[in-house]
């Protein structure tokens, strides 16, 4: 099934703006940090919640309409209505899949204490690692690299990753200016660790995530505060 643009929605220009759901629950667009399913209606976010089942169950080729119409015990008719084609689905899923898992762990990251908050930094680094939610991912980004506007919608869920991770290193209007270019360097980093690292445990049984993880921790704790100190450092490069 070819990826086209839904019914002639235009793509999103703003880097703020991502798919949701308003009137009727059909797509527009609304800020990044706000969750897409939260102007859904319920059947619209069944559908949504069973796209994601059947991209894990049978890979992108097997996301058709009808596929996900079995899933969802809606009708064909009803996922066409809310998502407009397979394109709709796949945008709806890069706007929320992460979404459980960042917010589960930023609410942690928000009443945790200045000692507590390198170890629950980390430790919410794993549990996104450890996300179920990684198989969606993996399997829409080969796609997404192809299409200019999933990459760009991609690229626009990055940014909300990041701002979350540099949020939970240290809030933004705590930390000085000098400090903001290596916070935003290092948030930028952790999101690599958290990718690669589900890779490895995607493709690895055996694989034992809280090794890296420890040794992550370590490693902050010892060069965070310098890191911070020469704050420039994580500003663009001068040659």
């Amino acid at each position: 099934m070819s990826l086209s643009p839904v019914g002639g929605e235009a793509t999103a220009r703003s880097s703020s703006a991502v798919t949701a759901v308003a009137s009727k629950g059909r797509a527009t667009t609304t800020p990044l940090s706000r969750d897409p399913r939260q102007d859904m209606s319920a059947p619209a976010v069944k559908i949504l919640a069973a796209a994601q089942r059947v991209l894990v169950a049978k890979g992108f080729a097997g996301l058709t309409l009808r596929a996900i119409a079995r899933e969802s015990g809606e009708n064909s008719a009803m996922v066409q209505y809310y998502f407009g084609n397979k394109e709709g689905l796949v945008r709806a899923m890069i706007d929320s899949v992460f979404r459980d898992d960042q917010d589960a762990a930023a609410a942690v990251m928000s009443t945790v204490t200045s000692a507590d908050r390198l170890p629950r930094f980390v430790d919410g680094l794993r549990t996104i690692s450890s996300s179920r939610s990684f198989r969606v991912f993996f399997d829409v980004l080969p796609y997404a690299l192809r299409n200019e506007g999933l990459r760009s919608r991609m690229a626009r869920a990055y940014d909300w990753y990041r701002q979350i991770k540099l949020d939970w290193l240290r809030a933004r209007d705590q930390a000085s200016p000098s400090e903001q270019p290596a916070l935003l360097g290092l948030a930028e980093l952790m999101t690599a660790v958290v990718d690669g690292l589900a890779i490895q445990e995607a493709i690895d049984d055996g694989f034992d995530m809280r090794r890296p993880y420890a040794v992550l921790e370590f490693m902050l704790r010892r060069s965070l505060p310098d890191l911070l100190d020469a704050g420039a450092l994580g500003g663009p490069s001068s040659k």
